[in-house]
């Protein structure tokens, strides 16, 4: 259930060299503290702070992983991470309120970022 991958591989995007990796040649999805070091260099905990740090985090929106519905764009970003659990990823979320992190169902379309390794 909410993955986006049958039979589920859990080791997709797990590095520079990882399968699939959708980064381009030396950059990679960030981990999941990877997420925690940047929200942490950022002057606000939200949206403003997001957009504001070097990334430029903008509220890009999601596809809703049921019906392939587009939402919360200008509202809401979301952003993978490469950690995952046994059946869910990691994703870093923004909104005007704060950011949090938390594990959700791999075929959530969410943002990726990457990073130089």
């Amino acid at each position: 259930f909410g993955d986006w991958r049958v039979p589920q591989n859990h080791e997709l995007w797990q590095g520079i060299n990882g399968i699939n990796n959708p980064c381009p040649l030396g950059y990679k999805i960030p981990t999941l503290t990877e997420w925690v070091e940047e929200q942490s260099s950022w002057s606000n905990d939200n949206a403003s702070g997001a957009f504001e740090s070097p990334l430029r985090i903008p509220l890009a929106g999601y596809r809703n992983h049921s019906d392939g519905s587009i939402g919360g764009e200008g509202n809401y970003g979301g952003y993978w991470s490469s950690t995952n659990d046994s059946i869910r990823s990691a994703r870093m979320r923004v909104d005007e309120i704060g950011t949090g992190i938390n594990f959700m169902p791999r075929a959530n379309g969410l943002t990726i970022r990457c990073i130089k390794n």
